[in-house]
């Protein structure tokens, strides 16, 4: 009987697979999907970021008291990440704002008038000169 796997961050079982004919298998926790393989055997030994637990996978984790999410805690954990990225990237907006000094830059010229009017331009000028010279009209 395979045994369970799980999340140390999150204390939940991991759910499993793996591919067809490969003996490697893939645990990944259903809250914050740290995804771990059982070729690198060194992060069930240390426990670093899953554990090992003395159980069948699905029917023995729920009478020894892990807990497992549900489809709805799942979801609920997405929304609350989501959230949360959402809330800090508002907070680091707001500082940025708040740090900047005085109002806002400007452009370095003055705004272009709208006309209906183009300046014709005579052979060798530009048409900053041409406008300067159908302002002064």
């Amino acid at each position: 009987m395979e045994t369970s796997v799980e999340c140390t961050h999150c204390r939940v079982v991991m759910t499993s697979w793996s591919a067809p004919g490969s003996t490697i298998r893939y645990f990944q926790c259903p809250f914050c999907q740290r995804t771990h393989s059982s070729l690198y055997s060194e992060v069930f030994r240390r426990q670093a970021g899953a554990r090992v637990v003395d159980a069948p996978p699905r029917a023995a984790a729920a009478a020894q008291g892990v807990p497992t999410a549900s489809p709805e805690e799942m979801h609920w954990a997405r929304v609350k990440q989501t959230a949360s990225r959402w809330f800090a990237r508002l907070e680091a907006d707001e500082q940025r704002c708040a740090t900047r000094a005085g109002p806002p830059p400007r452009a370095a010229s003055a705004p272009v008038p709208l006309t209906d009017e183009v300046p014709e331009i005579a052979a060798g000028e530009t048409l900053g000169v041409a406008a300067a010279r159908a302002r002064r009209r």
